[in-house]
């Protein structure tokens, strides 16, 4: 059972509402834009309305022309797939909830606000609830523990009491979140804390994970990704220190780059790929309009000065939000290819689960090859009888090419996984033997490196990988007694061991996987129908109890947004079953549909 509030079923459907008449190039998508609202700026003088747009894509920043209804600072935000809430703030103090169209940029009142005026609050969002927790509140002596929940659902607004509570009153906190919990980080009880809270989204209780950041500290600002939240700035003593929770283990550390200046009351924002502290006040006091941006893969902070609010400003808020602009068929199809030494192309239509035919082959046949994709295209390697060729699909209109670049070595039976900015083809056989090496494709100028500083640590023949954001993962190797898994680390290209192996003899498998979980089905020690389960978030594995319909080795696999899809395969001949797995209960069924042919030693990819 897929852990949480939500289940992934859940959010498909949620999602799936504000689909324009089944287009899926109106799905929502956030992390087109940061917006910084609100704030003190000296040139006003006083509080702002003001919100500036940071484009992810350029890293400009401008205004868009709407901004908040009053002039407010010290306020906190959140952020559903469609919206954005800018929650309380003064002085004067407010309680007022405004809300930002991420479709239109327009901003509007929802007519549901906080339950009490309150101000230096931080915020968290789920995929179904935004958090608004902490802060000082007039009607309350000092601080307040309390956290206020908003339901993006109908926009309406727990009362306090019925949520689980800070463990200490405090104003001046920050806050990040992976998809399970929330954690509410350093602030002003007083005096200046260290404290970390972690609110568990799956049943709104609140606990001390015990590992707080390193310092006292208020007035910061925070970002994180699917790995690691990041605590940056901050007052009392004014800082530049950048603090990591590591939201596997809960442990905090110093990544050892920093702010490029000292600062507190700043606001931050995120993508995928960047964290974005922006505004502030330094130690000289002057409100600044910098903006540092932290990479998530290495951890570095660079401030290059083209992009900065358009005036200096503290106390602001900020939230990441917008349309999708992903190309035209993004998120909709699995394509299983080739197999049985053929070059077919099928294509599984996921808002259906109908197969059709997209009229076009790959300009070779293959068999046993490896497969991985962007958002713009499918890439398909090597194979029986052995080559080194590359193929390229294109989903914007399903044409196959073949690539002028090729692997460094022939090979067969290997796998293939991605980060955002490469695909990595890992392991195989050559005609020498099994091999270790990974090759390196770059989606932006698609050139192959091989710099043979990162290899698996074992060759593995007849494997397959997975990811997250942060690392790939090669399981299962044709050695009848090895059930080891090599991680590769996307930031520095690494090759490690975790502390843990699948709990079964597993290869010619084929993989799903959702943000939490990558699962492994079908293939071999003996043909089998199991489905094995890694967790992202601490590396363990098990064996959930899902089963395949039927037992069967040498299948390919891909996964939309609620489920898996296991195809093909040999069983003990080939097959052309399809199994659907429901991410959210765990459970494989028969498809409605079967392959349109039967195949083996196939392989698939998604948009």
């Amino acid at each position: 059972m897929a852990r949480g509030v939500f289940s992934l079923n859940k959010v498909y459907k949620k999602q799936f509402q504000n689909v324009n008449d089944g287009n899926f190039e109106s799905w929502p998508e956030s992390a087109t834009y940061g917006y910084f609202g609100g704030g003190f700026a000296p040139s006003v003088p006083g509080a702002t309305c003001t919100i500036d747009r940071l484009d992810f894509s350029t890293e400009t920043t401008s205004a868009p022309g709407n901004n908040l209804s009053q002039t407010r600072r010290y306020l906190a935000a959140v952020s559903s797939s469609s919206y954005g809430y800018f929650g309380g703030g003064g002085p004067p103090f407010v309680c007022t909830i405004e809300r930002l169209d991420f479709s239109n940029e327009t901003l509007s009142l929802p007519g549901n606000n906080l339950p009490q005026q309150k101000y230096e609050l931080a915020a968290v969002s789920s995929s179904n609830y935004g958090y608004f927790a902490g802060g000082a509140a007039p009607s309350v002596p000092g601080r307040t523990c309390t956290i206020d929940r908003l339901d993006f659902s109908n926009e309406t607004v727990d009362v306090p009491g019925t949520l689980g509570q800070l463990t200490e009153a405090r104003q001046g906190l920050a806050a990040v979140s992976n998809s399970n919990y929330g954690y509410f980080g350093g602030g002003f009880a007083p005096p200046d804390v260290n404290t970390i809270d972690r609110l568990d989204f799956s049943n709104e209780t609140v606990a001390a994970p015990g590992n707080d950041l390193p310092q006292a500290n208020y007035a910061l600002a925070a970002v994180s990704n699917s790995n690691y939240g990041y605590f940056g700035g901050g007052g009392g003593a004014i800082v530049c220190t950048i603090d990591r929770l590591d939201f596997s283990n809960e442990t905090v550390a110093a990544p050892g780059n920093n702010l490029t200046q000292a600062r507190y009351s700043l606001a931050a924002v995120s993508n995928s790929n960047y964290g974005y502290f922006g505004g502030g006040e330094g130690t000289t006091p002057t409100q600044v309009c910098t903006i540092d941006r932290l990479d998530f893969s290495n951890e570095t902070v660079s401030a290059p000065g083209t992009y900065q609010l358009t005036q200096a400003r503290f106390n602001l808020a900020a939230v990441s939000g917008g349309q999708s602009q992903r190309p035209k068929g993004s998120r909709t199809y699995g394509y299983f290819v080739a197999g049985n030494n053929r070059s077919l192309v099928e294509r599984l239509d996921f808002s259906s689960d109908t197969f059709s035919d997209p009229g076009n082959v790959l300009p070779e046949n293959r068999a046993d090859f490896a497969a991985t994709s962007n958002s713009s295209y499918g890439y398909f390697a090597g194979g029986n009888p052995y080559t080194s060729t590359i193929d390229r699909l294109d989903f914007s209109n399903e044409t196959a090419t073949r690539l002028d670049k090729f692997l460094f070595d022939t090979r067969r039976e290997f796998a293939a996984t991605s980060s955002n900015s490469y695909g990595y083809f890992a392991g195989g056989q050559s005609p020498t033997g099994d091999v270790r090496t990974i090759d390196r494709l770059d989606f932006f100028s698609e050139t192959i490196a091989s710099p043979g500083n990162y290899q698996l640590l074992i060759p593995r023949n007849e494997l397959a990988a997975t990811s997250n954001s942060s690392y790939g993962y090669f399981v299962g190797n044709e050695a009848p007694t090895d059930c080891t898994i090599d991680r590769l680390d996307f930031s520095n290209e690494t090759v490690s061991r975790p502390d843990n192996n699948l709990p079964q003899v597993k290869y010619r498998t084929a993989e799903v996987s959702n943000n939490l979980y990558a699962y492994f089905g079908g293939g071999s020690g003996t043909t089998d129908s199991t489905i094995l389960r890694l967790d992202f978030s601490n590396e363990t594995t098990n064996n959930p109890g899902s089963i395949l319909d039927q037992s069967r080795q040498r299948l390919a696999a891909v996964s939309s947004s609620s489920y898996g899809y296991f195809a093909g395969g040999n069983s003990p001949g080939a097959s052309a079953v399809v199994d659907s797995f429901d991410f959210s209960t765990e459970v494989a069924a028969r498809a409605a549909n079967d392959l349109p042919a039967t195949r083996t030693r196939l392989n698939a990819v998604f948009n």
